[in-house]
């Protein structure tokens, strides 16, 4: 063998060395790079119940101060109580009810529904929004006793339904006609008479959530 010949033949040697070299540093920081991967994976799927299991245990924290347990607890048995009906019924005062109220809505462990001039509370993710509308209509005097009524009957003539309240005709009309605008009511006409019942799709609900909403804070 002459000196090119074998000179050309350690080239090529030296290049397949070369190559087989490049290939396996390759494959060697995939396999870095994967099992950095599945390295992080594992750790951000350890730290995501970790992070929700601390956010719990903040917010539960809350609620280890006397007072703040007895006003949640309180709402909490009573859904839809008003912030009035919280200060007098517990004998608090106002500015005690409304700081930790605050402090409760904040961490949303209480939520809080607008009823005309009136804040409700009520415990969070407890109720559907339209629970929640419903249990704050029942928490009204007049409104709720019109529904307790309809609720126990197939349905009522308007006037007995004003006699059983102890309003008048015209009141009851202003009502029902406050009602009708909820579509938990439905009327017809009996000769002269109208009667009222329940929306066959709301009255289970209605009767559910009766017992909950009916006591007035």
């Amino acid at each position: 063998m002459n000196r090119k010949t074998a000179l050309t033949i350690f080239l090529v040697a030296l290049a397949f060395s070369i190559s087989l070299l490049t290939v396996s540093c390759a494959q060697g920081r995939t396999n870095l790079v994967m099992v950095q991967d599945a390295d992080n994976s594992q750790r951000f799927a350890f730290s995501v119940p970790l992070v929700l299991t601390a956010g719990l245990q903040d917010k539960l924290s809350l609620l280890n101060q006397p007072t703040r347990l007895e006003i949640y607890n309180f709402i909490k048995n009573n859904p839809g109580v008003h912030f009035r009906g919280i200060c007098s019924n517990m004998d608090l005062p106002v500015g005690v009810v409304q700081y930790h109220l605050g402090v409760l809505e904040n961490a949303g462990l209480v939520k809080v529904y607008a009823d005309g001039q009136l804040k409700r509370y009520f415990e969070s993710n407890t109720y559907t929004v339209k629970e929640v509308k419903l249990i704050s209509l029942l928490r009204h005097e007049t409104a709720g006793k019109i529904l307790v009524d309809l609720s126990q009957n197939t349905f009522v003539l308007h006037k007995d339904l004003a006699c059983n309240l102890g309003i008048s005709p015209q009141a009851l009309s202003w009502q029902m006609n406050q009602l009708k605008k909820t579509g938990l009511i439905e009327t017809a006409k009996e000769g002269i008479n109208v009667k009222y019942s329940l929306n066959q799709e709301n009255a289970a609900e209605i009767r559910i959530l009766l017992n909950i909403g009916r006591s007035q804070m």
